[in-house]
């Protein structure tokens, strides 16, 4: 059995009617060299997706380990985009972007396996790119 909350068309139905516009994601390879352990970050080339962004008020949130900083921005994208940690998002009124945090929300929730879910849109929390 499996409980249906949020479909991927319903989800493309709110893009599409409602909210959805135009970015350019800039995928980021992350590599770590093996001797000195530094990081060096790579732009792939840019891909055009259709998503939901919303400029935010900078916040913090208190939790146990201290004040936890929120993003400039959110990012609502289609699961199948795939978006990654450290991606740029370029929107023409805000700027670049650069995705922080990232959870796959799930719309279909599996009763019998965890391989019945299937997730429908990425949230991501953005911070303005320097």
């Amino acid at each position: 059995m499996v409980q249906k909350i949020l479909s991927k068309n319903d989800f493309q139905r709110i893009l599409d009617s409602y909210a959805g516009q135009l970015i350019k994601r800039i995928p980021i390879t992350k590599t770590t060299n093996n001797n000195s352990g530094e990081e060096t970050l790579t732009q792939g080339t840019p891909v055009m997706i259709k998503a939901y962004f919303m400029r935010t008020g900078q916040r913090w949130d208190y939790q146990k380990a201290g004040f936890i900083e929120k993003g400039d921005a959110v990012l609502l994208a289609k699961y199948e985009d795939r978006v990654s940690k450290d991606d740029l998002i370029v929107q023409e009124t805000s700027g670049t972007c650069r995705i922080k945090e990232l959870y796959d929300v799930p719309g279909e929730f599996g009763m019998q396996s965890a391989s019945e879910t299937k997730f429908v849109y990425t949230a991501c929390n953005l911070f303005l790119s320097q």
